[in-house]
């Protein structure tokens, strides 16, 4: 016969009070059971799991409402899904910490070093840099729809559609890609920590997983993420990007990225560096392939050989200026090389100076 518990007894079992589960069950959550001698409330084994389940998914830090969900609609992808949208907001919330941590930290050197009246005005500087870059973060959208793209960018990539072909060289880039990250680069593979960003469905990813290096891929899109690990299922996937680098200080030998940087504009690249070389470790390496212009003159010498469709298929995007890109390294003692590899593609690495 299956036990009855009283709504005492299972609260004594989980360690919560009666009136949590009270709640639970306005919520709809759980539904225990009425005894028609005493009308009192009594919970099976079945209630049991369900309500270790909830309490699991309160300790995640899961809203109440999607608890409901996910206990409605309990199979893989759904359950799936509410990570990913938990996983964000956390995400979002430890770079909204990190970003006041380190403004606070930076005004308490500022202030040691003012007089009275000079640190006030400080303090409102930081507030509005603080308002300035988190409107930038949090503001960053897919123009270009990669969650209906994902099932499709293989294929398309290989038909190079649109009037610049800048697919051509795709394969040589990822190539290229590879090689520069890895090489002269003194440690065991399986200790060399590989961050892909822009992952994608995982084309440059697989070169270091054929080769045992311990990666993992980064994607602002959840469809690319689940394409990527159908391919290659023992390549770790997690959902973030560049403005939003969902790692702690100083983890990665190196970084790498492939035809994703053009989606931020001059602002979010500088976001996005000091991001990259927040997570790198301090004798790490960079390695970006992308469509990029070496500067101002000659994209405009270049876009003066292109047709009117080419001009449109240019403006939708913001091509890297490589000298900019250079300035802003070196703001990090960083030495910039670029390689390039056709009229639109170049393959830039970024170590330490020497």
């Amino acid at each position: 016969m299956n036990k009855k518990y009283s709504i005492n007894e299972v609260a004594q079992v989980f360690n919560i009070t009666t009136n949590k589960l009270r709640f639970y069950e306005k919520k709809g959550l759980v539904k225990a059971y009425r005894d028609n001698t005493n009308n009192y409330r009594y919970y099976t084994k079945e209630h049991l799991v369900r309500i270790q389940t909830i309490l699991m998914y309160r300790v995640l830090g899961f809203s109440i409402e999607d608890i409901e969900h996910i206990l409605n609609k309990n199979y893989k992808d759904n359950v799936l899904e509410h990570f990913y949208k938990q996983w964000e907001i956390l995400n979002n919330e430890m770079d909204r910490v990190r970003l006041l941590k380190d403004s606070i930290e930076e005004l308490m050197d500022e202030m040691y070093e003012s007089d009275d009246k000079e640190y006030i005005d400080k303090i409102i500087e930081s507030v509005k840099k603080i308002h300035q870059v988190r409107c930038i973060k949090d503001n960053w959208k897919d123009r270009w729809n990669f969650n209906d793209w994902a099932k499709t960018y293989d294929i398309s990539i290989r038909k190079n559609i649109g009037s610049l072909k800048i697919y051509k060289n795709y394969d040589k880039i990822l190539q290229t890609v590879y090689e520069k990250s890895v090489k002269n680069i003194d440690k065991d593979i399986n200790r060399i920590k590989v961050l892909d960003i822009g992952v994608g469905t995982g084309n440059l990813s697989e070169k270091y997983l054929n080769k045992g290096y311990n990666i993992i891929g980064i994607d602002q899109s959840r469809e690319m993420l689940n394409v990527a690990k159908q391919k290659f299922p023992n390549l770790k996937v997690r959902l973030g990007e560049f403005l939003k680098i969902p790692f702690n200080n100083n983890q990665f030998d190196v970084i790498v990225s492939t035809y994703a940087f053009h989606h931020l504009n001059d602002m979010e690249k500088n976001l996005a560096i000091k991001e990259m070389v927040r997570v790198l470790k301090d004798d790490g390496r960079i390695v970006i392939g992308d469509l990029m212009f070496e500067n101002d003159v000659k994209k405009e010498n270049l876009i003066n050989e292109f047709t009117n469709e080419q001009i449109e298929e240019i403006r939708d995007e913001y091509y890297s200026d490589i000298e900019k890109l250079e300035t802003e390294f070196n703001k990090y003692n960083k030495r910039l090389v670029k390689n390039k590899i056709d009229k639109l593609n170049f393959v830039i690495s970024i170590d330490n100076k020497k």
